[in-house]
């Protein structure tokens, strides 16, 4: 009966130390978190001695190199903006946006927004390690300074001594706890200040060398010492103060409660200890012990702190470790078995079939060999809720608790020809896929060999199957072959059909739509159609090895889980239904441990399936650290989204600030931005999209890149825009921006653009000018060079050969006339001298044609008149010439061709016209001298205006081939009522003469 009341006495007290623990809390035992470590040759910190997190999130490092900042992935050693006077940090105080820092050398100092304050040793600050710091409700800033305490309140120190009833010449704590009482430890006692009071308490505790204070859950003050071993619990009730001591075997340099009122003790020497929601000293006795031997990066601990998302942070003289609370919980199969293939049994079990030990079934945390031996390569749960398995042993069978093998695979393959997938059709007929070999069907013992659907040696065999409800088969092949089969029916899509995925590696069903897995992404069957879900395209979603449908709680469809060769992830129905509706719709995930990753084995064939759904409906994945569960019914984490920074912009290398816009020059070739974002949680499953306003036209998704680089951006302004998704796809809260202008080059200014367009317009006018001119002066000097050859020509054949001519005929006329009349050679001679005086006659006809026509312009317009004169009086018709403008002296050879031109069109209109009258004009503009001879006649043919004329008539042919040697352009017009009129147009630099003195500037002018 004693014995009893006893046992009912103790229950009582472990049911008040039960409900004496926080609400909401939650025991965590070292067993439930996951750790992970950072050492100096991983780019961390060494001897690490004070931890703090600021409000952005960042993880600040006091080490014995200087501080650190941590943003998870990445450690940054804090500069200041002279040089480094930190040194060695012995302590941090996060106030609002402002870390407080104290020194091993003495003082203090104060960052914000990346700025320094400093406070030197003197004026009421002591000398000394600045052991601790500490913010009252008040505002004031304590320090337990090896040669006192001081307190920062009014801009000013005041060191603390017997006026404020603190006795002793050192402090080595200092504490604030949650009802504003202020706890002290000075070199031998432990003191307190009530929140107002200017006088200490004296709480009658010896103490020696304090290392840390700490509020438990219940209130009570725990204190550690660091040489001496013992910890103290301290109660303070109404002024009332209740102490208790336990001495330790491992010396406590450092105590924590964390948010599930567990205490985490770290020693010198011995790791870390672990106490589940301690209420007295007693549960000292149960603590967990985690030391290097675990992992721990060293068992010499020196500071530990609790982050805002829950995880536990520990610096030791090696490095920096942390614990979370893992998301994958370890299953009981044997630690030493790696690449499982999964299977669910009807009674809760999961079966387990490693490629390293035999067969296994799983039953809480009770594990039973089965009798198949290693390696499995595949297995599945028919609809009766039967397990099989495959592998080079054959295939098979559960039985109750047991495998019973069914058959040996065909042909005996050897262990190079794995099973590759089973399903089990509705007849009871299984098939089976061998790689390399094929497909066959197993049927009463017999085996029957499937022909191939594809004529390529690489889709002989699929690496997928599914039995699906209404009796259809799925087998997925690879490059993007999906068959489903039911009797002699049969469906296929291809790369044709959208099904662009590669080797089709996962298929699953659910409500009548098949999901199908593949080494590019995740689609599904619905209504005969593949769609395609719209995953980043980040890396994550590559190689889809098993894809669960989970129902979500209403029934109305499901969550889809995919696990990868990255990890496990979560497609929500919210994010599966906007995906239905909008086929663009780029979906959300929450993504899991990156320790979901599957085991890589490049010897072996995967296993698959590697995720099953146990009956109780937890998730089973068989993962590089074996295999793991997770509850899907779990509530997602309440953590907002990760807070997304940009922490450095490089301009062609060189750092620049970031607080405002930047002006860049217009040299600027290469713009970098580091970026990040702070999840301390899982910052590796942290992925980023990021977009260049007035670059990019649309976001990029970076994946886990914490850096983007822009090369050769042109003038104009930009905003860099950077955002994060955490790992259960939430996103932040607000994006980062950086803006900044690249300068335009002068040489691309509009002004500058316009003045070199300018400056090239009149070079190039300036140039044509001159080649024109050029080509106006070759033009006159040739034609001159051909007026005065006709002049030589002319005068030769006058000079010599018709003056010669001429001598001649006078000798023939003295012969003849010296010979009788009736001789019959006088008649032959004279009727030679006739010809030879019409020969004379036309000959000085031809010679006056080289040297006739006027002399100068004004002779143009007399000759003209002479011309039109003496046909008028011929005819009975009208003639007049007019002129316009001040005549100008014409060029010989320009006046020649104009007069001849003129003559030619005058008489063509007299003889041809049928006009009443004709009308010569002569123009001697300032730009074009121009000749028109116009008549009211009956016109000319349309079809003989061309430049080629009337055929075998030389008149228009004519006058257009004296117009080209010039340079002219003619021009002529012709009408039913207006007669015809022939137009001459010649620039003015190629028809008039200029003055001797004029041409020669131009040379000279040229020849420069």
């Amino acid at each position: 009966m004693k014995v009893t009341r006893q046992l009912l006495f103790g229950a009582l007290l472990l049911l008040c130390s039960l409900l004496a623990v926080p609400a909401g809390a939650q025991e965590r035992s070292l067993d439930s978190m996951e750790h992970r470590r950072w050492l100096s040759a991983d780019g961390g910190p060494s001897q690490v001695g004070a931890i703090a997190q600021t409000r952005d999130g960042y993880l600040w490092l006091g080490t014995n190199d200087s501080l650190f900042r941590f943003d998870g992935m990445r450690f940054v050693r804090y500069e200041a903006a002279a040089r480094n006077t930190l040194n060695i940090v012995a302590s941090l105080l996060v106030v609002g946006d402002e870390l407080w820092v104290g020194l091993r050398y003495g003082g203090v100092r104060v960052i914000r927004d990346g700025a320094m304050r400093a406070f030197p040793v003197g004026a009421g600050l002591p000398d000394g390690v600045i052991y601790s710091l500490a913010r009252d409700r008040g505002g004031a800033i304590w320090a337990a300074a090896d040669d006192g305490l001081a307190r920062y309140a009014g801009g000013r120190w005041q060191r603390i001594g017997a006026d404020w009833g603190f006795a002793g010449a050192n402090a080595r704590a200092v504490f604030t706890d949650r009802d504003g009482v202020l706890w002290a430890a000075s070199g031998k006692r432990l003191l307190y200040l009530p929140e107002g009071s200017r006088s200490f308490v004296d709480t009658g505790l010896a103490v020696d060398t304090v290392s840390q204070i700490a509020q438990a859950p219940d209130g009570a003050i725990w204190v550690a010492e660091r040489y001496g071993g013992t910890l103290h619990r301290v109660v303070l009730d109404k002024g009332q103060v209740t102490t208790a001591s336990r001495q330790m075997k491992a010396a406590a340099i450092g105590l924590l409660f964390d948010r599930a009122g567990s205490l985490w003790l770290s020693t010198t020497g011995q790791g870390i200890r672990h106490i589940a929601q301690p209420v007295n000293l007693a549960a000292l006795d149960s603590a967990t012990v985690f030391t290097a031997r675990q992992g721990l990066s060293s068992d010499f601990i020196w500071k530990m702190h609790e982050d805002s998302e829950g995880n536990m942070w520990v610096g030791t003289n090696a490095g920096l470790d942390r614990f979370r609370p893992r998301t994958l919980m370890p299953a009981a199969f044997p630690a030493g078995a790696l690449n499982f293939a999964l299977a669910a049994g009807a009674d809760g079990s999961v079966w387990g079939g490693p490629s390293n030990r035999p067969a296994m079934r799983m039953v809480g945390d009770l594990v039973e060999q089965m009798a198949m031996p290693a390696p499995v390569n595949s297995a599945m749960t028919d609809s009766s809720g039967t397990v099989w398995m495959g592998g080079p042993s054959g295939i098979w069978r559960s039985r109750g608790n047991a495998l019973e093998r069914v058959a040996a695979l065909p042909g005996a393959p050897g262990m190079e020809t794995p099973v590759r997938a089973m399903a089990r059709d509705a007849a009871g007929d299984l098939w089976v896929s061998i790689n390399r070999v094929g497909l066959f069907r197993l049927r009463g013992g017999q085996w029957r060999a499937e022909p191939p659907v594809s004529a390529l040696a690489n889709q002989r065999m699929p690496v997928s199957a599914l039995a699906a409800p209404g009796g259809w088969l799925w087998f997925g092949y690879r490059d993007s072959l999906l068959v489903a089969r039911r009797g002699s029916e049969e469906l296929r899509w291809t790369s044709d059909d959208g099904l662009d995925i590669g080797h089709v590696t996962a298929l699953a069903q659910h409500g009548g739509r098949t999901w199908v897995g593949g080494q590019r992404g995740v689609g599904y069957i619905d209504g005969g159609r593949f769609q395609r879900l719209q995953l980043p395209e980040n890396g994550l979603f590559n190689n889809i090895y098993a894809m669960v449908p989970v129902p979500v709680r209403d029934g109305r469809g499901v969550d889809l889980w995919l696990h990868t060769r990255s990890g496990i992830f979560q497609l929500t129905v919210a994010e599966l239904r906007r995906a239905a509706a909008d086929p663009q719709h780029r979906i959300r995930y929450r993504s899991f441990d990156l320790m979901g990753g599957l085991a890589n084995d490049p010897y072996q064939v995967l296993p698959l399936p590697t995720a099953v759904r146990s009956s109780d409906g937890r998730l089973w994945f068989s993962t590089s650290g074996g295999v793991a569960w997770i509850d899907p019914a779990r509530p997602p984490s309440q953590h907002p989204g990760p807070t997304v920074v940009i922490e450095s912009v490089s301009v062609d290398g060189a750092r620049v600030g970031t607080a405002a816009p930047l002006a860049l020059g217009s040299g600027t070739q290469r713009v970098t931005v580091d970026y990040t974002a702070l999840s301390l949680s899982a910052p590796e499953q942290l992925n980023f999209r990021y977009r260049l306003d007035g670059f990019d036209a649309d976001w990029q998704d970076a994946g886990r890149e914490r850096q983007a680089s822009y090369t050769g951006l042109g003038p104009g302004n930009y905003t860099f825009r950077v955002m994060a998704l955490n790992k259960d796809g939430m996103s932040s809260t607000q994006e980062a921006t950086f803006s900044f202008n690249i300068a335009l080059a002068f040489y691309r200014e509009p002004l500058f653009l316009a003045l070199m367009a300018t400056l090239a317009a009149g070079s190039l006018w300036l140039a044509y000018k001159i080649n024109m001119r050029r080509a106006a002066q070759r033009l006159r000097d040739r034609l001159e060079e051909r007026h005065r050859e006709r002049e030589r020509i002319a005068r030769e054949l006058h000079d010599t050969l018709l003056q010669g001519v001429q001598g001649l005929v006078l000798r023939f006329h003295a012969v003849a006339g010296s010979m009788p009349q009736d001789a019959p050679a006088r008649a032959s001679l004279e009727q030679a001298l006739d010809r030879a005086d019409q020969v004379l006659v036309e000959g000085r006809d031809r010679v006056r044609d080289l040297r006739s026509g006027p002399q100068d312009a004004r002779g143009l317009q007399q000759a003209l008149a002479a011309v039109g004169a003496e046909l008028a009086q011929q005819s009975g018709r009208g003639f007049s010439v007019h002129l316009a403008g001040q005549v100008k002296p014409l060029l010989p050879v320009v006046l020649d061709e104009v007069y001849r031109i003129a003559h030619e069109a005058i008489v063509n209109a007299f003889a041809h016209a049928g006009a009443r009258q004709i009308r010569a004009e002569i123009g001697y503009g300032q730009e074009v001298f121009g000749l028109t001879i116009s008549d009211d006649g009956r016109g000319i043919d349309p079809a003989f205006l061309s430049p080629q004329g009337r055929p075998d008539h030389w008149g228009l042919r004519g006058m257009h081939e004296r117009a080209e040697r010039i340079g002219a352009s003619l021009e002529v017009c012709s009408g039913a009522t207006r007669g015809a009129a022939i137009t001459l147009s010649l620039p003015a630099r190629m028809a008039y003469r200029r003055s001797h003195g004029r041409q020669a500037g131009w040379r000279g002018f040229l020849s420069r």
